[in-house]
């Protein structure tokens, strides 16, 4: 269905994701659709959405338009924004936890995978709100495992940027849910003093 990099390197974290969107047997490519963002900007993180654009477009709404601050600063602060926010999207925004159940799942799911850039780190998130913090990149969506494989082959060899762009475009090319363009985000890691 997609693809949502993270590459941190060097003082710099890159976002990068493919363009393409499904509804079923129907592919629509950026060329016809302008809306086909796949991660979003809130405050000062970059959340990237392997689901579906009406996931992307009801998390960035409900973070943008919600009377609740929201910090994706690190776990323990993610995780309380999650639970927060799954009450606003299941309130305000009709979202069914058991449409898409996972297979040994014990809470009700936010049916989406997020991908989190910011200066604390790299994160990802499940849809039964596991977090994981990731040191180098990672990948998610359907050709996540393509670029992540990509990512691996390539990471010391070049930069952060260079490195996001092989990734999606591996998973561009082996995954017939992932396509080009590109949509990329450079952001600048806070250097510590």
């Amino acid at each position: 269905m997609s693809v949502v990099v993270v590459v941190k390197k060097d003082k710099e974290i890159v976002i990068a994701s493919d363009s393409l969107t499904n509804r079923g047997s129907l592919i629509i490519n950026s060329q016809y659709k302008t809306n086909s963002e796949k991660f979003i900007k809130y405050q000062d993180n970059w959340i990237g959405c392997a689901n579906d654009n009406m996931s992307t477009q009801m998390l960035l709404h409900a973070l943008e338009n919600g009377k609740q601050e929201f910090s994706f600063d690190g776990i323990d602060n993610i995780y309380t924004s999650l639970l927060k926010l799954h009450k606003v999207l299941k309130k305000k925004y009709y979202l069914d936890p058991k449409q898409k159940k996972v297979t040994n799942q014990t809470v009700e799911s936010i049916n989406m995978q997020l991908l989190i850039a910011n200066n604390s780190g790299i994160y990802g998130v499940g849809e039964d709100k596991n977090i994981e913090e990731f040191s180098k990149f990672w990948a998610i969506g359907d050709g996540g495992v393509f670029a992540l494989g990509a990512m691996h082959h390539v990471y010391d060899k070049y930069d952060a940027l260079k490195t996001a762009k092989i990734g999606v475009q591996t998973a561009c090319n082996f995954d017939e849910g992932c396509g080009l363009p590109i949509q990329i985000q450079m952001i600048k890691e806070k250097i510590c003093q």
